[in-house]
């Protein structure tokens, strides 16, 4: 019989790994493409919102496939931790978008 709930938490932080990964290869790609430092492209907001939402994804499920009760905390608090942080790249994203929008 398969554990649906067990299948769901671990692809979780399986698929936070995947995105991870992927954005560091994208990025790492690009960096060699633009010949730039890729520590320096890893600031762009796009890179950070996709790190904080693989980071989201990761924290959770390793929430729930937690069995002792601060673990589940620890993650919880990891990933709302996250989640703030890519609220404010959010917000900082959308500030530079009204900035160069705009026209005076």
């Amino acid at each position: 019989m398969i554990d649906w709930f067990n299948l769901f938490a671990n692809s979780l932080w399986i698929l936070g790994c995947a995105l991870a990964f992927s954005t560091l290869s994208y990025a790492s790609w690009k960096a060699s493409i633009n010949q730039q430092k890729l520590r320096i492209l890893l600031n762009a907001l796009e890179y950070q919102r996709a790190f904080n939402f693989s980071g989201i994804l990761f924290c959770i499920g390793l929430a729930l496939t937690s069995e002792r009760l601060f673990e589940t905390i620890l993650w919880g608090i990891l990933a709302i931790l996250f989640f703030i942080s890519l609220t404010l790249t959010w917000k900082v994203s959308q500030k530079q978008g009204d900035e160069n929008g705009s026209t005076s």
